[in-house]
């Protein structure tokens, strides 16, 4: 037998961190990204499930597109090197079933 006081091991806890006071950030997602050039436009897709129209900003800067989308706990971020530099003036975005598509027309 030991002398003196019995050491017990740490104390384990099952408590999550919001249950602590402490929020996490949300997990950041890097979106699968397919880029098809075809005669008079390029186009850029991106799977971002449970993202819609609205929840995306795009940004321009040479030839570098990038893409940011949060929804809920849902966040993507994607930086996308085009194969030439486009105007965000001639382009159309839509964003359905999960599928973001950006069309940039030449």
């Amino acid at each position: 037998m030991s002398e003196g006081k019995s050491q017990q091991p740490p104390r384990r806890t099952s408590e999550s961190a919001a249950q602590r006071g402490r929020s996490e950030p949300p997990e950041v997602r890097e979106p699968l990204v397919d880029i098809f050039e075809a005669e008079d436009y390029l186009l850029v897709q991106a799977e971002v499930p449970g993202i819609g129209k609205r929840d995306v900003r795009i940004e321009f800067k040479d030839d570098v597109l990038s893409i940011f989308a949060q929804r809920g706990g849902r966040e993507y971020r994607k930086e996308v090197l085009l194969p030439r530099d486009l105007s965000p003036e001639k382009m159309r975005i839509s964003c359905r079933n999960g599928i973001l598509e950006i069309k940039c027309f030449k």
